[in-house]
């Protein structure tokens, strides 16, 4: 074997070896078992706590963090606030565009109601002129929902 072909098979090895991302085989459970409760919204956009719940339940299925049997602790997510406003100024060739920025409070709780960690988290997303704040709903929860499932996957609890 060449020189070369054993230095980049070295440093292939390497970089996956210190590799920080780890995988739950489909059928496995995670460290956390999770059950999800309906969001609540707090905020004058329809539909917002439907919207969040289907986001959260995707990112913490992903992350083997929802478990529906036997959980050991609950999720509860409150939209908190919502806010919009124009993000370009005035053009004659194109529409603006406007942010949506929601606020979420995540509270993990165990089975007996104890509070065991809380936070909230925000984002944004953008929808164009002659639209509506829910037009950006999906992008926002989204990324909300993301925040919330790392977040959860980072404590040691």
């Amino acid at each position: 074997m060449s020189r070369i072909r054993s230095l980049i098979l070295l440093l292939l090895l390497v970089n996956l070896v210190s590799c920080r991302y780890g995988f739950v085989l489909e059928g496995t459970e995670g460290g956390k078992k999770i059950a999800l409760d309906a969001s609540t919204n707090k905020t004058h956009l329809r539909e917002a706590g439907i919207v969040l719940d289907t986001y959260l339940e995707q990112s913490l299925a992903s992350m083997g963090l929802l478990s529906p049997k036997d959980p050991k602790q609950r999720l509860e997510c409150s939209m908190v606030s919502s806010t919009s406003g124009r993000i370009t100024s005035n053009s004659l060739t194109s529409g603006d565009r406007y942010r949506l920025t929601i606020s979420v409070l995540a509270k993990l709780t165990d089975t007996s109601g104890k509070v065991l960690w809380q936070s909230t988290f925000s984002d944004t997303g953008t929808f164009s002129e002659g639209g509506q704040d829910e037009d950006a709903l999906d992008e926002a929860c989204r990324q909300v929902s993301l925040q919330i499932a790392r977040a959860l996957a980072a404590l040691r609890i």
